[in-house]
């Protein structure tokens, strides 16, 4: 108990910060479907499919038990107009991951528990010249942007099978909770009279604390006819509204310094999702897999809203509200997975995961760039009695986009991104 406890901290702390690929999405969850780039709705046959398709968890033979992380290490680069040429602060981030499954005895059930670090994003840039440094005499030329949203959920999840195993169906309930931060120039406090007309004023701003619950939920299928097998999963929305944040705006130029503020942030929305795959025996030691995916975020990603208020001090607004439009795009995610059994006790296998970009360029944000496109992977699994270790490598391929958002210049600039990903996961069969 004690142990799966300190589990639960690490899944809801170690992930404060993180990229996803797929939009805000990993690709896959735990090491097996990562290291097949994904394509595991029809093949998962382990605890991690409560996150994937719930009928898979059918595929368990007896009551099991996993613990695993996936560890990140995004590389984003901006370019600009106005001298900026950065890389992003290096991070490592731990998204980690325990789940339990059981077989009802003499029932076609089975039940399950999980949490996932679900994804998310996020980077910070510092030194960052202000863009509006050009337009303006200020003392201070460079400052910090930086973005940080996670998600974590918890799965409680029953599947079925019928009697010859053939049909397995599944649900899962998904309790989410999220955490969002942001800096924009926080340290930076203008007030100037810019042309001797035009008053010009920029007051920077800290978000934190600001986190939100929701739920969700999940419903898959698996059917088997001979070597083929057919699976397909439906997430709904989940909706999100980060409340209870803390805003610090800078008002230092109006001699009033930093100014507490309660926030409130809409517009960060979990997707609804669908997706269909299917999986073929080619032997006994050769499997290929192949899914496409539907992710909605047309939906789910609009518009950020960010809503402050203040009721201490009567020289500066008592509310103050951010927009910032995104209007991200659909998805569609193709993946293609081969697992090669080379014994009882040892596996291969490879994987590619391509989606396309949901950012449009007009809404590429420095601090939000989730415009890689591409992955491959590869990964092992090792048995020894009752223990299994699956190991997986990921890599985001470097995708380049351009922005023209003239918060941060008028004439343009350029984001790039690769990332790439260790996962590890290890599971006990009793």
């Amino acid at each position: 108990m004690h142990t799966l406890l300190l589990l639960l901290v690490m899944v809801i702390f170690c992930s404060p910060t993180s990229w996803a690929t797929n939009g805000m999405n990993m690709i896959g969850y735990g090491a097996v479907s990562s290291a097949m780039g994904g394509a595991d709705l029809a093949l998962v046959d382990n605890v991690t499919a409560m996150n994937i398709n719930p009928a898979g968890l059918c595929g368990c033979s007896g009551t099991e038990i996993s613990v695993g992380d996936s560890m990140m290490q995004p590389r984003n680069h901006h370019e600009d107009h106005h001298g900026n040429d950065l890389l992003a602060e290096e991070q490592l981030m731990h998204l980690p991951l325990i789940a339990w499954s059981h077989p009802v005895k003499d029932t076609p059930f089975s039940i399950g528990l999980g949490l996932f670090a679900q994804g998310g994003m996020g980077l910070r840039y510092e030194n960052f010249h202000l863009p509006f440094a050009d337009l303006v005499d200020i003392p201070q030329e460079y400052d910090e942007i930086s973005s940080s949203i996670s998600y974590v959920k918890i799965t409680p999840t029953l599947a079925w099978h019928s009697k010859d195993c053939r049909l397995k169906l599944g649900i899962c309930l998904q309790g989410g909770y999220a955490t969002a931060e942001m800096n924009m120039f926080p340290n930076t406090s203008i007030s100037v009279d810019s042309d001797g007309n035009n008053n010009f004023s920029f007051m920077g701003m800290k978000l934190k604390d600001s986190r939100a619950l929701t739920t969700g939920l999940r419903l898959g299928f698996q059917y088997r006819w001979g070597d083929l097998t057919l699976g397909g999963a439906y997430l709904t929305a989940s909706k999100l509204t980060y409340k209870n944040g803390n805003a610090q705006i800078n008002y230092s130029a109006l001699g009033e310094g930093r100014v507490d503020y309660a926030a409130e942030m809409s517009g960060f929305n979990w997707p609804r999702q669908a997706g269909l795959g299917c999986s073929y025996n080619v032997s006994d030691k050769l499997k290929l897999a192949v899914d496409v995916d539907w992710i909605n975020w047309s939906k789910a990603v609009k518009k950020i809203q960010i809503s402050l208020h203040q009721t201490n001090n009567d020289s500066v607004p008592h509310s103050l509200t951010y927009n910032y439009p995104m209007a991200w795009r659909d998805q569609f995610v193709f993946a293609a997975g081969m697992e090669y059994r080379c014994d009882n006790d040892l596996c291969l296998r490879l994987g590619y995961n391509h989606g396309n970009n949901p950012v449009p360029a007009k809404n590429l944000f420095p601090y939000f760039p989730a415009i890689v496109t591409d992955h491959v992977t590869a990964g092992t699994g090792l048995t020894w009695g009752e223990w299994q270790i699956d190991l997986a490598l990921e890599w985001a391929l470097k995708k380049k986009g351009s922005g023209a958002n003239g918060l941060f210049c008028q004439h343009g600039y350029s984001a790039e991104v690769s990332q790439f990903i260790s996962h590890i996961m290890v599971t006990h069969h009793y």
